[in-house]
């Protein structure tokens, strides 16, 4: 419980702030991102919160939903279209080891949720995906 009060403290500092900050606690690393050239008035705010564990990783991002597109084709790109599914809205790109979902990325109007179980994935399948996490946090903080 005080490792998620402190995760949470850190992300709304962070974005208080429009900075990026790193909390490791244990085996787990949370990052929280904010692109610096907004502030508390930007009506187009944009927040990426990352966590790495030694068993899992997400991503979270909440932004712009004008940046769904550019988004969408990077996802598109990067994941195997031939797990693409539609639902209520969202995009989901998910894919199942075992009856188990190793990974999945959900879009769906300025909200992006990502995860990815380390134990159900090959090292070289997490690296690419954990590559494929820092563009998305850096297309979203392009202006």
């Amino acid at each position: 419980m005080k490792i998620i009060l402190f995760l949470t403290l850190l992300i709304w500092n962070t974005l208080a702030q429009a900075q990026t900050a790193e909390a490791t606690s244990g085996n787990t690393t949370a990052v929280a991102k904010a692109p610096s050239g907004q502030t508390k008035t930007t009506r187009s705010s944009v927040s990426v919160s990352i966590s790495n564990s030694d068993t899992y990783y997400s991503l979270s991002a909440n932004f712009d939903a004008s940046k769904s597109k550019k988004l969408e084709k990077l996802l598109s790109d990067n994941l195997d279209n031939n797990i693409l599914s539609t639902e209520a809205g969202s995009k989901i790109w998910k894919k199942d080891n075992e009856e188990q979902t190793a990974y999945s990325f959900v879009l769906k109007d300025g909200k992006l949720k990502a995860s990815i179980d380390k134990e159900l994935v090959s090292k070289e399948t997490f690296e690419k995906l954990k590559a494929l996490g820092e563009k998305i946090s850096e297309t979203l903080s392009k202006s």
